[in-house]
């Protein structure tokens, strides 16, 4: 989450690429997906993930 004084400013986009480089680290082993989740009506979060490479699967978490 990215406090509302420094949004649209690239921090999220550079934390989920760290988040992304981080993972392709192997800290905890091998890894076969990466998966996340957010409010289905935060157009701005999924234009993020999806400009990260990231893809619906249309599968939901309480509601996520």
């Amino acid at each position: 989450m990215i406090d509302k004084k420094y949004q649209n400013q690239g921090y999220g986009r550079q934390a989920v690429k760290v988040a992304i480089q981080f993972v392709k680290q192997f800290p905890c082993g091998s890894a076969n997906y990466f998966w996340l989740s957010y409010e289905p009506e935060n157009q701005v979060t999924k234009s993020l993930y999806s400009s990260s490479g990231f893809y619906e699967t249309g599968e939901r978490d309480h509601g996520e």
